[in-house]
């Protein structure tokens, strides 16, 4: 793939990102920063785990392409999983369902990886899991 191109699975979480938005009863959130390349982008996720089980996640951010396009991908890989499964979704998992992207756009995949792992750290401390 080339600088320029993206996947149709990139593009599809970047001009519809899933899961968008506010999440009221979350009871577990993170938020992420990241500075460099360009890009000051920074990601709110939050989570609502019942019975180990994450039943809903939201997320709102300021951010480039990619990293609306990880977060989104990342919100859809996590729900319906256990707090266990999701701990799992990493690098190159999110890099894989977006098709590749591009090296420059590998910050993106991190931080919303980091936002989904600070979310499920603070449901932990909050509930003593």
């Amino acid at each position: 793939m080339s600088e320029r191109s993206f996947s149709e699975k990139y593009l599809y979480h970047f001009t519809s990102p899933q899961n968008i938005g506010e999440l009221p009863d979350a009871n577990g959130i993170g938020e992420v920063l990241h500075e460099g390349g360009g890009c000051l982008d920074r990601v709110r996720m939050a989570v609502k785990v019942e019975k180990g089980i994450i039943t809903g996640i939201k997320y709102k951010l300021r951010a480039c392409s990619g990293t609306i396009a990880a977060s989104s991908a990342v919100s859809t890989l996590a729900v319906g999983k256990t707090t266990e499964d999701a701990d799992k979704i990493d690098f190159d998992l999110i890099n894989d369902e977006l098709g590749m992207v591009p090296e420059r756009k590998n910050h993106s995949i991190e931080l919303a990886v980091k936002a989904l792992k600070s979310a499920l750290a603070d449901y932990r401390h909050r509930s003593d899991e």
